[in-house]
């Protein structure tokens, strides 16, 4: 491979990933410039792809296409740059300017294609002694000299002042991309000169070269930079499209810019307003305005149309001396603001007046701005008459008390380990900004209350609710009791142990496992008849305390009559039901101390397990029935039992 392919190879390359990034920008989401920056690039694969042609090529008639894509790429470049340039500082280019710049292009790329017939773009020879085509001709024609190449050097400046002359109009944060962008163009701009003017050999054209090599800084800027993304958008622009009307005053007052808002807002046109004093645009209806300008504080004033104005001034922040002390005014219309907190202000008094006369206790808390950020602690702001007196405690003395002693004294009436827990529960939830809603027993000299305490998130703060409960409560209790509960044991009725009992496995998972223990006191007729049935409930009194000793809290204990209890034990493994049994057996042999009496009364217990014996609660009663018969036939007149004799599994 020679050296002449091994360049030709790379040209093409580098011609097809040109393609291939013009290709992207054209076909990508439209952000402004991408088109134009798209048609820039497949311009430039143009000319290189031509360059490519010219190296490989052995005829004349080859030669001329890669020519021909060459002077293609010279001719439209500059019109492609100009285009893509003016549309990324934010100046579009008509259709009709565009196709106006195109024709002096399309005529050089007409006059190079058919150049042997006249040459007005270079003169002939077409090679030199050797045989080498020249890629530069040894004369350049007039068309070149006067029309093409001027026009090509004088478009291709414009392009670039259009980045330059609009670095001065956008943010810093934005020029950087304006810089790079004239940087990326100056390295082909010099090579074509060089070209042009006769520097360099005249059968390789090199500019191809120098694009080849810019194509990592170019595919760098679109791909990494993505500048196309981030066009800059001047100062003027934001300016003139901002809604809040915005005047400019010099230190002597008097108006140097104003935007579409403030013409709108003044009833005059920038023209007219510019070098006015603003008192003679404004007049005296609006001293607030000139309060704002003598002090720099924000004023708000009412338009003759009811409207109300936010007035903000700021000093101008530059270095001409001429608008040094110059300052900014921005009007921000808040009537919307002003109506809608008139309305929260009155609805605040209405709610004010409300939660005063309210029957239920209401209090209100906060975190101080003072307080330390690790050390934040809820304080109460506001505790209106009927906290007050649900809580026992004055409305002054509970304002500044934290959250954690209004909790402590709401929930005095608990025990000492339940009201810890509450108090610890709301002090962990209302500090992220959580809800609660719970039910505490409170203790005052007078009286002890049951309290629904809710508590909630009221913007930044904190509201606590007590609504009185003590009734309701009452007659729950007593409804709960009566239909539900033993009144002898406390433990659930065979009523209420099959209703919960069916409503946890219901609601059970499909993979959940239980068991369910069945229980019968052996001796318990023996004893109720010998010493009294007023002896025999203290035993069952007893039984039923040891049974939720051992069992867990979860776990449902129902009586159904007589000496027998049963026990629903969920969300256990086989092994932790047995655990559960032999304890239970254990328990209940000890013996009954009952006034000067020590009686001894075990247990038998059935087991079954969920869902290996049964899948219902009626199917786990019967099975584990059926052992405990099982388990008690085989104690029976056994002197020396032991608690495994006492328990039988379902088989």
């Amino acid at each position: 491979m020679n050296l002449d392919i091994a360049l030709a190879m790379v040209l093409l390359f580098s011609a097809s990933c040109y393609l291939a990034l013009g290709l992207r920008l054209i076909t990508s989401k439209r952000d402004v410039g991408t088109a134009p920056m798209g048609a820039l690039f497949v311009v430039i694969f143009l000319w290189v792809l031509g360059g490519a042609v010219e190296l490989l090529s052995t005829t004349f008639y080859v030669f001329s296409i890669g020519r021909t894509g060459h002077f293609i790429g010279t001719a439209l470049l500059p019109v492609a740059a100009y285009v893509c340039f003016r549309e990324y500082t934010g100046r579009s280019t008509s259709i009709h300017r565009v196709a106006t710049l195109l024709i002096i292009p399309l005529i050089s790329v007409t006059l190079a294609a058919t150049n042997a017939y006249h040459e007005f773009m270079w003169y002939l020879p077409i090679a030199n002694q050797m045989g080498e085509f020249l890629t530069r001709p040894e004369r350049w024609g007039p068309w070149f000299l006067f029309v093409h190449g001027p026009y090509s050097y004088a478009l291709i400046t414009a392009a670039m002042m259009a980045l330059i002359t609009h670095s001065s109009a956008v943010a810093r944060a934005h020029r950087r991309g304006l810089f790079l962008l004239v940087a990326a163009c100056l390295g082909p701009l010099a090579a074509t000169a060089a070209y042009d003017f006769g520097f360099g050999p005249n059968t390789v054209s090199f500019v191809p070269f120098v694009f080849a090599l810019m194509l990592p800084l170019y595919g760098w800027l679109i791909l990494a930079e993505q500048i196309v993304e981030f066009s800059p958008l001047a100062y003027e622009t934001v300016f003139q499209n901002m809604q809040d009307p915005v005047v400019v005053v010099d230190d002597q007052g008097r108006v140097i810019g104003l935007n579409h808002g403030a013409e709108h807002l003044l009833d005059i046109s920038e023209t007219a307003a510019l070098l006015e004093p603003l008192k003679a645009i404004m007049g005296e209806e609006a001293p607030e305005v000139f309060e704002a300008l003598e002090t720099g504080e924000p004023r708000k004033l009412m338009t003759s149309t009811g409207r109300f104005l936010h007035v903000q001034v700021s000093p101008m922040s530059t270095t001409r001396a001429s608008i040094r002390d110059g300052k900014v005014l921005m009007f921000r219309d808040v009537s919307d603001v002003e109506k809608a907190q008139a309305e929260v202000r009155a609805n605040e008094a209405l709610l004010r007046t409300l939660i005063d006369h309210s029957v239920n206790g209401i209090i209100r808390l906060r975190v101080p701005d003072s307080e330390d950020a690790d050390r934040k602690e809820l304080r109460c702001i506001f505790a209106n008459a009927a906290a007050s007196r649900f809580l026992g405690v004055d409305c002054e003395e509970l304002i500044g008390k934290t959250g954690r002693e209004i909790a402590a004294i709401a929930s005095n009436g608990m025990e000492h380990e339940d009201a810890e827990e509450t108090v610890a529960e709301f002090h962990r939830v209302t500090l992220v900004g959580g809800s609660m809603d719970t039910e505490i027993l409170h203790k005052s000299n007078s009286s002890t209350k049951w309290l629904r305490m809710i508590c909630e998130p009221f913007g930044n703060d904190i509201a606590i609710t007590f609504v009185d409960i003590t009734d309701g409560k009452a007659k729950e209790r007593q409804m709960e009791s009566m239909a539900l509960s033993d009144p002898l044991t406390g433990v659930l009725n065979r009523r209420g142990f099959e209703r919960e009992a069916s409503q946890r496995l219901t609601e059970s998972a499909d993979d959940a496992t239980g068991a369910l223990l069945f229980i019968d006191l052996n001796d318990f007729k023996q004893i109720n008849d010998g010493c009294g049935h007023e002896i025999g409930d203290q035993l069952l009194t007893i039984a039923a305390k040891r049974l939720r000793k051992s069992l867990r809290s979860c776990d449902i204990i129902g009586r159904p009559g007589g000496d027998e209890f049963v026990a629903l034990v969920p969300d256990v493994t086989s092994e932790v039901a047995d655990a559960l049994a032999k304890r239970l057996a254990k328990s209940l042999e000890k013996p009954y101390l009952i006034g000067d009496q020590t009686l001894d009364c075990a247990a038998s217990i059935g087991l079954a397990l969920y869902p290996k014996n049964a899948n219902t609660l009626t199917g786990l009663m019967r099975e584990a029935d059926q052992a405990m018969y099982r388990a008690k036939a085989r104690c029976r007149g056994v002197t020396n039992l032991h608690s495994d004799d006492l328990l039988e599994k379902a088989m």
